[in-house]
């Protein structure tokens, strides 16, 4: 009789680190803390990348043609970088505009007597942190723009 009481008294009975099915009573223990969010107008904050790897935007003139190739970082209006250089067929040259601030840039490249490519770029505070780059390909009738993950 005796064993059956014990039995039953286990079974009612919280064991330590068990809860109810559903709860963890790990969190159940801890405050919560408020997250703070941003507010829009708050200022984005200023990310140091590292110097051995900062965010470069490279253009590579695909084609078998010297071309001369613009190129126009802007971030809300104002130029970041405003680079043109002639580039001959195979040649690649690669800039660095600085950029420490996450934020939305607008590209545009432009080729002489050729495509024009507009593109909205996000950068965000991974990339400055990792220097992630931006590669521009020049071919005779399109520009590809693409990011490095």
């Amino acid at each position: 009789m005796r064993r059956r009481t014990l039995l039953t008294a286990l079974a009612l009975s919280p064991i330590a680190g068990c809860g109810a099915p559903g709860s963890d009573p790990s969190v159940a223990d801890k405050p919560s803390t408020p997250t703070a969010t941003p507010s829009r107008g708050a200022a984005t904050p200023t990310v140091t990348p590292p110097p051995e790897d900062p965010i470069l935007f490279v253009v590579h003139n695909s084609t078998d043609d010297e071309l001369t190739v613009s190129l126009t970082l802007t971030d809300d209006g104002t130029t970041v970088l405003d680079k043109t250089v002639p580039l001959t067929a195979d040649e690649a040259v690669e800039y660095d505009p600085g950029l420490h601030t996450p934020g939305q840039y607008t590209l545009t490249v432009t080729v002489d007597g050729g495509p024009t490519r507009t593109r909205d770029l996000a950068i965000e505070r991974f990339d400055v942190r990792a220097g992630s780059n931006h590669f521009i390909e020049i071919y005779t009738d399109d520009i590809r723009i693409f990011a490095e993950e």
